[in-house]
């Protein structure tokens, strides 16, 4: 979460919520309290009228008939935010809140006629996907460049691996001018939200089909001055639906189970793992959906001697031959 996020954020939470503690509030937006400190000075000289009452049931709050105003951030900013919300709306930071769900309706509803066309646009063309589906985080080096050509209707030349509308090999690369039309992040889950893949949706001008790339498998990218052709009867919501059903048939989770030591087992679970079956000891078999066989791998080799796999037997064989070499290494 940006700063200007997080300081709305706190804001929102103390007109929702009322009196809340530094300590609260830095659980809540997962930073420092010295953070939080740093951004209620933050908010006092933007004008916020942040008190602080001391003692026990004390904390900060809001004079009760304060209003956000939207003057305290950009346009840019706002799209931000107001996109941020959008996923923060349904994991820890908003789930459930009524309040707070309210409070973002105000906000929207205070920001300039200007804004709200560029918010809409945006929500048009970014989609945050925040279904469980476990995938790995990542840091795309061209994900700015892609956002601005999306948001900006431009056309685009990207170095991407070869599709099946291009006739050559599957190891090959290729260049394709494409029109970009959308923007994906496919989340982990909706407990790591903000962990995840970014999908570019673009027509291909050489098949005119719309096609998904995986934005981190984009090598090289070049922005054309020719704009994106308007495509009416598109809609980024619909296709990703299949697009997203096609992506699970090439690459199907695989079902991991462990038997995870007393010991281990509080430290090794996730809001993504199912208990089978508890054991008298204290132990557990577990079962969690990894995305792919290395995946598995690594999460089972990361836990250490704490974990034993018992399905599926692939990933066991995988297990010891990579425990076994790491042994023969050390001797």
């Amino acid at each position: 979460m940006q700063k200007t996020e997080r300081l709305v954020a706190i804001t929102l939470l103390l007109q929702a919520r009322g009196k809340m503690t530094a300590k609260r509030l830095s659980d809540i937006l997962s930073v420092s309290t010295r953070t939080i400190y740093r951004d209620i000075i933050t908010l006092s000289l933007a004008h916020v009228p942040v008190s602080m009452e001391y003692g026990p049931g004390g904390g900060y709050y809001l004079p009760a008939d304060y209003h956000l105003e939207s003057a305290i951030f950009t346009r840019e900013e706002a799209i931000s935010l107001l996109l941020s919300t959008d996923v923060s709306g349904i994991y820890n930071l908003f789930a459930g809140d009524n309040d707070l769900q309210r409070a973002l309706v105000k906000l929207e509803a205070v920001l300039p006629e200007e804004y709200l066309m560029d918010v809409m646009a945006a929500r048009k063309h970014l989609l945050f996907d925040t279904s469980a589906w476990c995938k790995t985080s990542s840091s795309p080096t061209h994900l700015e460049t892609i956002r601005a050509a999306v948001l900006g209707a431009h056309q685009l030349d990207i170095l991407y691996p070869i599709l099946n509308c291009v006739a050559a090999p599957s190891d090959m690369v290729h260049w394709y001018n494409i029109e970009p039309y959308g923007l994906v992040f496919k989340g982990l889950s909706r407990r790591h939200v903000r962990t995840g893949r970014w999908y570019l949706v673009a027509n291909c001008r050489h098949c005119q089909s719309f096609h998904t790339f995986r934005v981190n498998d984009i090598e090289q990218i070049c922005v054309r001055d020719e704009i994106v052709e308007a495509h009416p009867d598109f809609n980024l919501h619909s296709y990703w639906r299949e697009a997203r059903k096609q992506l699970e048939k090439q690459h199907p989770p695989i079902a991991l189970r462990l038997h995870v030591n007393a010991s281990a087992r509080h430290s090794l679970l996730r809001s993504d793992i199912t208990i089978q079956q508890e054991q008298k000891d204290g132990s557990a078999i577990i079962q969690i959906i990894m995305e792919s066989l290395d995946d598995a791998i690594a999460y089972v080799l990361a836990s250490g001697a704490d974990v034993t796999v018992l399905d599926p037997p692939e990933v066991r064989a995988a297990v010891a031959a990579t425990a076994r070499a790491i042994t023969a290494m050390y001797h």
